[in-house]
């Protein structure tokens, strides 16, 4: 940070102040020895010995300058006074300069000027002015002479001091307005945070609202169902109604483990790891059911899978069979006949599914049935999951079905979810 310029004025003042004195000191000795010698009854040196006491004074003028003004107004008014008195005192008759006061004068009302309040620096300035012009015996060079070395140099002082502190105060009103525009943009982000925390806090409260009448009225039936397929199933002597039954069970058992699933997400978010999920690697025999029946469907369906699989969680695996169900069943509707490329990649701590499929061969009369609630359900359901979801026509005329999931999420009842219809659980 660069420091403000009375400080660094601060810093070089006494240097100056030295040098100023060893400059007039010697200029003083130059003019006594070449020219210029008093004849009062003082003697020769009596102005000499008064310039240099004031120019010894010079040192202190930063730290003392009331004590270093007074000793100049002294200097100056006891040698106006002895040359009145008595001419050729402290001033010679054939001076070589008109100027009747010390010559370092300038210096200290250059420093008054800066240093003292404005009332008291013009009445230094005043008798210097007086001392040095000499009213009562008028003369034109020491009037010019008198005025130069005291008033100029008081003129010049103030306006560079009220200069400074023009620039002084615009700084400080510069510094206070970025301030308080700082101050003002920390509110706002605070306001922002605080905004955003509420919305997630009802976020949350309404996600605890739903999950909590899911878990109690939906859960609830379809485990009436479950159980009456089972009892069903059992009870009955016919083999077509217990394949039915068994049928039933079997979906009302996924259906659970998926409404555990989304009631777990709901509550719990999926930004929340925990410790000892069970984890499942998805089961490619089911991806090849689907692929199959696609292929049985009229569309030629290739499966690839690249990287290594990866262990994931239920909620996962289940979410990818989804994706891939409800792409491949968009293609059959909209493009029947056209080539479909699915593609599971796996990647880190992530897995995607890709579906694309080409243009269709032929018009489709289930095209104009879909509704577009199968791609916003996944989209939702994949972004619920912390994954990224996109669907979008290719620019060949195909369609493309991506999303990419996380390996793992948290639910609300991992180690109880039944993973034998989409993942093999590992260890």
């Amino acid at each position: 940070m660069t420091p403000p310029p009375q400080v660094n004025e601060a810093r070089r003042a006494p240097a100056f102040l030295v040098l100023a004195m060893v400059a007039f000191m010697l200029l003083d000795l130059a003019l006594y020895r070449n020219v210029q010698r008093t004849s009062g009854p003082l003697g020769p040196a009596a102005g000499l010995v008064l310039s240099l006491a004031v120019n010894a004074c010079l040192p202190f003028l930063g730290r003392f300058p009331r004590t270093v003004a007074l000793v100049a107004c002294a200097a100056t008014v006891a040698a106006a006074d002895g040359d009145t008195l008595a001419p050729g005192t402290f001033t010679p008759v054939e001076q070589a300069t008109p100027v009747t006061a010390p010559l370092c004068t300038p210096v200290i009302v250059w420093f008054l000027a800066h240093g003292l309040p404005r009332r008291e620096t013009a009445a230094y300035v005043t008798v210097l002015a007086l001392a040095a012009v000499r009213p009562w015996a008028p003369d034109w060079e020491t009037v010019y002479a008198g005025l130069t070395t005291t008033v100029l140099p008081a003129v010049l002082g103030l306006y560079v001091r009220a200069r400074r502190d023009l620039v002084s105060s615009l700084r400080d009103r510069a510094e206070s307005a970025e301030r308080e525009r700082r101050l003002l943009a920390e509110r706002a982000e605070s306001a922002e945070r605080e905004r955003h925390l509420l919305a997630e806090r009802a976020k949350a409260a309404e996600r605890q609202r739903l999950a909590g009448e899911m878990h109690d009225i939906v859960t609830h039936h379809v485990t009436e169902i479950v159980l009456a397929a089972g009892a069903l199933k059992v009870s009955a002597d016919d083999p077509a109604v217990r394949s039915a039954a068994e049928h039933i069970r079997d979906a009302g058992a996924r259906t659970l483990a998926e409404l555990r699933d989304l009631i777990g997400i709901l509550r719990r978010g999926h930004d929340e790891p925990r410790e000892g999920a069970t984890r499942v690697t998805p089961a490619v025999s089911d991806l090849h059911t689907l692929v199959d029946g696609a292929v049985a469907a009229g569309n030629p369906t290739s499966l690839r899978v690249t990287g290594r699989p990866g262990a994931v969680t239920p909620a996962i695996a289940r979410a990818a069979y989804r994706v891939l169900q409800e792409a491949l069943t968009n293609a059959r509707k909209h493009a029947p006949g056209a080539r479909v490329e699915v593609e599971l990649a796996y990647d880190h701590h992530t897995m995607t599914v890709t579906v694309g499929n080409a243009p269709p061969v032929a018009a489709s009369e289930l095209a104009a049935t879909g509704s577009g609630m199968g791609l916003d359900g996944l989209r939702r359901r994949v972004t619920l999951l912390g994954g990224a979801f996109t669907a979008a026509p290719t620019p060949d005329g195909g369609f493309r079905v991506a999303a990419t999931l996380p390996a793992s999420v948290p639910t609300e009842s991992e180690q109880d979810v039944p993973t034998g219809r989409h993942g093999r659980e590992t260890t």
